[in-house]
């Protein structure tokens, strides 16, 4: 008797990465495997509406998307920190790419920042058609390529000659994840020394700001 249910199928390496769907606009879907057709390579974009260095990067990795990415087979995909639909509605419709969907899509944005350790935004990977990791630093050196047709072909040619590996085994830089702000920020959260050594400076200066008004109150009794 022949079985009538499909067998399932196992998913690709990168369905396994981004998931089974992909946004290609807002109000339309395609398979990840039809997407994925012919590229050589990714870029998981991580960025949100409300963070104002993505709003500086944005528009320098949309040209970079256009003049380089589309002619060399590479696509892609944004990766919303946005908490709302309209809020990521309104950005993800300024951009040219793919994107995960907005909804039901947390547990693969959660595990893709967890495995790259993204601890800040924007921050821009490469992987491989075979959903291996190649690179996480391309934020930074997009930004330093973006304006030079030579450099960014460079650049690309780097990441497509560059030895991919599971991300289990990248040796992650850590660069191009957050600002100067956040990686000083990081710091005083990871050592407690920074925070007592705050607390004590902030109580020092609220006590000289009280002298300071007691002196002008004394100064203008008659």
């Amino acid at each position: 008797m022949v079985n009538s249910k499909k067998e399932s199928r196992k998913p690709t390496a990168m369905e396994t990465l981004v998931g089974k769907t992909l946004l290609t606009s807002l109000d339309k879907t395609e398979s990840t495997t039809d997407v994925m057709k012919g590229k050589d390579l990714v870029l998981l974009y991580f960025s949100a509406s409300w963070c104002p260095p993505c709003k500086k990067f944005t528009p320098v990795l949309s040209k970079f998307y256009l003049f380089s990415c589309i002619p060399n087979n590479i696509e892609i995909i944004y990766v919303s920190s946005d908490s709302d639909l309209p809020s990521f509605n309104t950005y993800y419709g300024q951009m040219p790419w793919k994107s995960l969907p907005a909804v039901g899509t947390a547990s693969i944005k959660q595990k893709l920042a967890d495995s790259l350790k993204i601890e800040g935004i924007p921050s821009l990977a490469v992987f491989d058609k075979n959903g291996l990791f190649v690179s996480d630093t391309a934020r930074p050196d997009v930004m330093s390529a973006a304006d030079d047709s030579e450099k960014s072909q460079a650049l690309i040619d780097q990441w497509k000659a560059q030895k991919a590996v599971p991300i289990e085994e990248a040796q992650l830089s850590g660069k191009g994840q957050g600002g100067f702000l956040w990686t000083i920020f990081k710091n005083i959260l990871s050592n407690p020394m920074y925070m007592i050594g705050l607390f004590y400076m902030a109580k020092q200066l609220m006590k000289k700001l009280q002298d300071m008004g007691t002196d002008e109150v004394e100064g203008g009794e008659l």
